[in-house]
């Protein structure tokens, strides 16, 4: 083997930090939603649980208080009241009743323990038990203590005929142990309301007199209104929906009970959806390596014992060994006659269990094994022999079904769906699994290999979703990625012809409406296809690392402009240059942009140096070693897209920004919100209180302008002013003064 030098192994290991570290940032993105996701199912579960348990023990008290009723009938007629009292305050004692009592048809009452009850009540118990069999309230004072109780009763008969009515007061004490709620660490609570949103009974006091106007000012996830959630509640149906209040984000679960009309309401907070994200990111991604070695090392051996094998192990070489189903070969073997038999109506469809990686994380591999092996099972009761289904790699399973049409073959998903959820979740968990499908309609006949990666397509799509989580392959999909990769295939070519050019977009003082400086934004105008929009190609160069050379061809290209101006004696103003968060880790980066700068003999201090918020904040103290550096070298250095979603006061305490660029989206709507204008005013007093100069990007409107004006912004970038103009124009209007009409 040839011996690699260490300057190489060093190159390498670097690209393959970069790589690395921004797929955990991209990564780590994903994992908030999708937990959050999981937390509301595990939410579910809990809920669900808890409705049971409560329901269990109202019926249990029902049931022990129609014993006691048959006891009170055979006793019938009651002519000895001192051994029917008696009789009650021995069940009293032993059946955890705080009192027992006996309503005869005359009103006459017996009790377990002296007390007094109105006429009204006794009324009422009478009349609604017989009415309807059996009677339960707790929306009742009992009158020695005024408490509120809960009422339950039961008919007295005798020879099939009523008469009476036994009733007990039941403290709520021994029914909010139930409405404690905890899954995940989280602690949260219960309580039982009238459709209605009335409180009927709470694990503490209630402070509310009804739940969904308690909920008016809450904003609920996924578009959902109060008034739908009213609705559906008013309709008897579950219900589980996120909302964020004063006190933060929650979740809640509308479960409807088995009496009365009932519902449980269950709250979780989510605050462990953040705690668990980057944790949960650190062991997937570890877990994620553990695998790939492990399946690369599986390969190695197959393919080393292929060569000695004989008939036996050609055969087992198509099951999985896990499970017991068909492997990816036997699917790749059989497909075309599979295809041919079902006369070409068929689809192609790849699932896999969403953070099926968490199951082994908090159950052990043998736990997540015996999901697999359930997977299995249910999918063979489910698979006609017409049909193939295999497990391809750890939980990603491959099927061929027969296809008719999207609306019927979506229900068979949906079927198959809820009864992996039901048959195959992780005993004794709150862990439910969610699997996602990924669906190529097969409609033109093509390789195999490219139908699973149009599926596998579909299956990426369908793994965003929050709900239903089943996608149909769209050629859309091909299409987005073959014009990525035209333009991968093109850039090299583009910069090497000049394709790429730099437009100069004016910053305007606010005060004299003179021209202080500009922003140099880069243009793609694409052989035979026109311009290309910045946001189609940006995101892809960010991928490739394309953007590094990008970034100093515009660099250089605004350095040469700078040196062109001064040699036409034409009064040049400085140039913001955006660099891309690549450069934070590249120890070239400063070095490269010394030489670029010093060859045309430019004034460090006419470069400024732009940095996005993302960037800082997620590599802070990178970024301060850098704009340390950057400062020491002259450069002045802005924080861009300031307010986009990363802003911390920890960034602008530690940080030295010679300005601050507030984002377009900060500044989007304020018009109609005095709250928002009140926000921006204290962010430019604040940003300006330390020293820092404030430039408005994104002006669009004389509103905005006269705003952001008054409130003290120095400078400012927008379509108000100018549109980011060619090189030729943009020296002209340095030539012509610099001034700006408003």
């Amino acid at each position: 083997m040839k011996r690699i030098s260490f300057r190489l192994f060093i190159v390498f290991f670097l690209a393959a930090a970069v790589v690395i570290t921004a797929g955990v940032v991209l990564y780590w993105r994903q994992v908030s939603g999708i937990l959050e996701r999981d937390v509301k199912t595990h939410v579910a579960a809990a809920g669900e649980e808890a409705a049971s348990d409560f329901n269990r023990l109202i019926q249990t008290d029902q049931q022990v208080l129609e014993s006691i009723a048959i006891t009170v009938e055979d006793t019938y007629p009651w002519t000895d009241s001192a051994q029917l009292t008696g009789f009650l305050q021995r069940q009293t004692q032993h059946n955890y009743f705080k009192s027992l009592g006996v309503i005869t048809l005359d009103g006459d009452l017996f009790l377990s323990s002296p007390r007094s009850f109105n006429s009204v009540f006794v009324t009422d118990v009478l009349a609604r038990t017989l009415e309807e069999g059996r009677y339960l309230s707790v929306r009742q004072v009992d009158p020695s203590d005024g408490e509120d109780v809960l009422v339950q009763a039961a008919v007295l008969t005798h020879g099939k005929e009523p008469i009476g009515v036994l009733f007990a007061l039941q403290q709520p004490q021994r029914y909010r142990p139930l409405l404690a709620l905890s899954a995940l660490g989280n602690k949260g609570y219960s309580l039982v309301i009238q459709q209605d949103g009335v409180p009927v009974l709470g694990y503490q006091k209630v402070r509310f007199s009804n739940l969904f106007e308690a909920l008016s000012g809450a904003e609920f996830d996924d578009g959902i209104s109060l008034n739908t959630l009213r609705q559906a509640v008013a309709r008897g149906e579950h219900a589980l929906v996120g909302f964020r209040s004063e006190t933060g984000h929650r979740f809640l679960h509308f479960i409807p009970l088995a009496m009365n009309g009932w519902y449980m309401v269950s709250a979780l907070p989510t605050f462990y959806v953040a705690q668990q994200a980057q944790h949960l990111t650190a062991l997937s991604l570890g877990l994620f390596g553990a695998i790939f070695i492990i399946f690369c090392a599986l390969i190695f051996y197959i393919l080393h014992m292929r060569a000695y094998s004989n008939r036996q192990l050609y055969a087992s070489a198509f099951v999985d060994q896990l499970t017991g189903a068909d492997n990816f070969n036997r699917m790749c073997e059989q497909f075309p006659q599979k295809l041919a038999g079902l006369n070409g109506k068929a689809a192609l469809i790849i699932f896999d269990i969403n953070k099926f990686k968490v199951i082994n994380d908090l159950h052990g591999y043998e736990r997540g094994n015996q999901v697999l092996q359930r997977v299995a099972r249910v999918l063979r009761e489910n698979i006609a022999p017409e049909e193939a289904f295999c497990r391809s790699t750890a939980d990603n399973f491959v099927l061929l079904l027969k296809y008719d049409d999207r609306k019927s073959f979506r229900a068979r998903l949906k079927a198959l769906s809820t009864q992996l959820r039901r048959d195959c979740t992780v005993e004794d968990s709150c862990l439910m699994i969610d699997v996602a499908f990924g669906v190529y309609e097969i409609t033109e006949p093509i390789p195999f290999y490219i139908m699973l990666d149009r599926a596998h397509l579909a299956l990426e799509n369908a793994k965003k979703m929050a709900f239903d989580k089943c996608d149909f392959y769209d050629d859309a999909d091909r299409r987005r990625i073959v014009a990525e990769k035209q333009i991968e295939n093109t850039m090299e070519d583009a910069l090497k012809h000049g394709d790429f050019a730099v437009f100069l977009q004016p910053k305007c003082d606010f005060a004299t409406g003179h021209m202080r400086g500009a922003e140099a934004l880069v243009r793609w105008n694409r052989y035979r296809q026109g311009l290309v929009k910045p946001d189609d190609f940006i995101p892809i160069f960010e991928k490739n690392g394309f953007i590094l050379r990008l970034d100093m061809f515009i660099l250089e290209e605004a350095v040469r402009l700078l040196a062109a101006w001064k040699v036409k004696g034409i009064t040049p103003v400085p140039l913001a240059v955006n660099f891309s968060r690549l450069h934070l880790n590249d120890t070239r980066y400063i070095p490269q942009m010394l030489r670029v700068v010093d060859k045309y003999d430019v004034p460090h201090e006419m470069i400024e140096v732009e940095l996005t918020e993302s960037v800082i904040f997620n590599n802070l103290t990178r970024a301060q070693n850098v704009i340390h550096r950057l400062h020491k070298m002259g450069f002045s250095v802005a924080m861009d897209d300031f307010g986009s979603g990363y802003s911390s006061l920890n960034v602008l305490k530690n940080l030295q920004f010679d300005s601050i660029k507030l984002d377009k989206e900060f500044l989007s709507g304020f018009e109609k919100n005095s709250h928002a204008q009140k926000v921006i005013e204290g962010a430019v007093s604040m940003i300006k209180s330390l020293g820092i100069q404030v430039v408005a990007e994104g002006v669009e409107t004389r509103e905005q302008a006269d705003f952001l004006r008054s409130i003290g912004c120095d400078l400012a970038q927008g379509y108000f002013f100018s549109r980011p103009l060619p090189a030729p124009r943009f020296e002209a209007l340095l030539k012509s003064g610099g001034t700006l009409t408003q």
